[in-house]
């Protein structure tokens, strides 16, 4: 990971990544809507409440993989290759608090006036709304690795990320254990006077990245894995997903979660299912790459919109209260919505591409356009 050797490369298909992240934008619209809470509470906790906490995890694995796989000897092209795709972190950022300020305003968030503080508080740590705080965390927790990559040991890179993580597990999932066994509540009520939660960039985002990037710094075998390899990782992750079950259960019994969004072992989980999902034998998808970008973020508004639809045709028994059909409809509007911006979005790239080697004489077939993320 650092720039000591460049980073082993595979040219094996791994396209298996792709349905995966795809899969994991779908769990963050049900941790968001309950699917299974008019079924059965019990089962839409494990489904909404615990699984879907590896989708994150999932997504900052991921990142660290394919960014720092393309880590080679020059120093300078790798800061320039962190500083190009946090840039695009930060664009794709503006551009979601845009495209919520409306919702800000619906909800009175500004209703009590215009605090500077709390609003950057909000964009750097909290997120402007509920869901946005991935996009600080994950360009905080990239530039942390980076720079705890180029210490001389990976050992200090590995005890700082876990550190953060320990302690903000403490702050989070086993909140309740921090606050009485170890003492720790007045630290946790200091420090969440200037955050509302500890699943951020700070604490939660480095260790998933820094698998990742060990991943990237290890490579993949260059030859397919065998089929018994892959059942083998297959059944090591549904082993993690029902461990992560029983952790939440437990802690859930001893009601020690402040919030419920870091468990000890969602991020064995997930990186055992990003591990999986290199071994399947399936091609990648460029749609899929661009839509789990817009179902994460544009999903609450597809929320808005099917409870709207729902109560403008009478339709809330349905649409609503039935949790599985408003689970599926919110799915559905959301892929729909984040094709139409996937779209949107290349055919802007396509126009700026055009106008760029318009201006410079250029023939506009001799690059190829670019998404932001």
């Amino acid at each position: 990971m650092g720039t000591d050797r460049p980073a082993a490369r595979s040219s094996r298909n791994i396209g298996g990544t792709d349905w995966l992240k795809f899969m994991a934008a779908l769990l963050v619209i049900a941790n968001h809507t309950s699917p299974l809470a008019s079924v059965s509470p019990q089962a839409d906790f494990w489904v909404a409440g615990l699984i879907s906490r590896v989708a994150v995890p999932i997504f900052f694995i991921g990142s660290g993989f394919f960014l720092f796989r393309k880590f080679a000897d020059d120093a300078s092209a790798n800061r320039s290759a962190v500083l190009r795709y946090t840039n695009k972190i930060a664009l794709l950022y503006g551009l979601s608090i845009l495209i919520y300020l409306p919702l800000n305003v619906y909800k009175g968030d500004f209703a009590q006036g215009f605090d500077v503080g709390s609003v950057l508080r909000d964009i750097v740590l909290d997120g402007t709304f509920y869901h946005l705080w991935f996009f600080p965390a994950l360009w905080i927790g990239i530039w942390l690795i980076y720079f705890l990559s180029r210490l001389p040991s990976m050992a200090w890179a590995w005890t700082a990320a876990i550190a953060l993580y320990a302690f903000g597990l403490l702050g989070d999932g086993y909140y309740g254990f921090a606050a009485n066994a170890l003492h720790l509540k007045p630290a946790y009520d200091a420090l969440y006077a200037w955050m509302d939660y500890t699943r951020n960039g700070l604490f939660f985002a480095p260790l998933p990245i820094l698998a990742g990037a060990a991943l990237a710094r290890r490579g993949l075998p260059k030859s397919a894995p065998s089929r018994f390899a892959g059942i083998r990782l297959g059944a090591a992750a549904i082993v993690a997903l029902l461990l992560l079950i029983a952790e939440g259960e437990w802690l859930r019994g001893l009601d020690l979660p402040r919030h419920g969004s870091l468990y000890l072992l969602s991020i064995p989980a997930a990186f055992l299912l990003f591990l999986w999902s290199t071994t399947w034998n399936v091609r990648g998808s460029r749609p899929l790459r661009a839509w789990r970008t817009w179902i994460y973020i544009l999903h609450p508004w597809a929320i808005v919109l099917v409870r709207g639809g729902a109560e403008a045709v009478n339709g809330e028994r349905l649409l609503i209260a039935n949790s599985p059909v408003h689970y599926v409809a919110v799915c559905l509007v959301s892929i729909a919505l984040s094709a139409l911006a996937a779209a949107a979005m290349d055919k802007a790239g396509k126009i700026r591409l055009f106008a760029h080697n318009k201006k410079r004489g250029e023939d506009s077939s001799s690059a190829p356009s670019r998404r932001i993320f």
